[in-house]
């Protein structure tokens, strides 16, 4: 397996920034009939400062529904099918405010956001946020796995993502 702290992270899509891992996918998303752990390298700073660019993070990826609120994923962005990661907002059923009013997610649907704000994005070079607010609910179809465990490169924040 190749290292991937030498692989170059994907930016292809709508974001302007490199978007979140060096490593392996599946053509089927990455979840089904796939046991053990992933390992990937974070290239995006939208989850500062629960995950940083550059640390390595352990992925379920058996995972087949939304996990619940706080928890960590990658999935596929909508429009470009560039892997992203995130924090799950909202759950299927639950609703959130967006533009004027209030939508409710459907059965396979999840609201996704990064935790770092828009001004701190801004300070890093990384423009306005993309999430959610910019493409919509996530389908479950688009989910590949649950990050749940930083192993490096830093001793010092080695463990479980902080979450739920």
């Amino acid at each position: 397996m190749p290292d991937p702290r030498s692989e170059a992270p994907s930016t292809g899509g709508a974001s302007p920034y490199p978007r979140v891992v060096a490593g392996r996918t599946r053509a089927d998303g990455g979840r089904r009939g796939l046991a053990g752990l992933w390992r990937v390298t974070v290239a995006d700073g939208s989850m500062t400062p629960a995950v940083d660019p550059g640390d390595w993070l352990l992925l379920d990826p058996t995972v087949r529904r939304w996990p619940r609120r706080g928890s960590i994923v990658v999935f596929r962005e909508p429009a470009s099918g560039t892997l992203a990661i995130k924090r799950v907002a909202a759950r299927p059923g639950d609703w959130v405010r967006f533009a004027d009013g209030w939508l409710q997610m459907g059965d396979d649907e999840a609201w996704l956001r990064g935790d770092a704000s828009d001004d701190e994005l801004a300070a890093a070079g990384h423009g306005a946020a993309v999430d959610s607010r910019r493409y919509g609910p996530v389908t479950v179809d688009a989910l590949v796995a649950r990050a749940w465990f930083r192993y490096g490169p830093s001793l010092r924040r080695i463990g479980r993502l902080p979450g739920p």
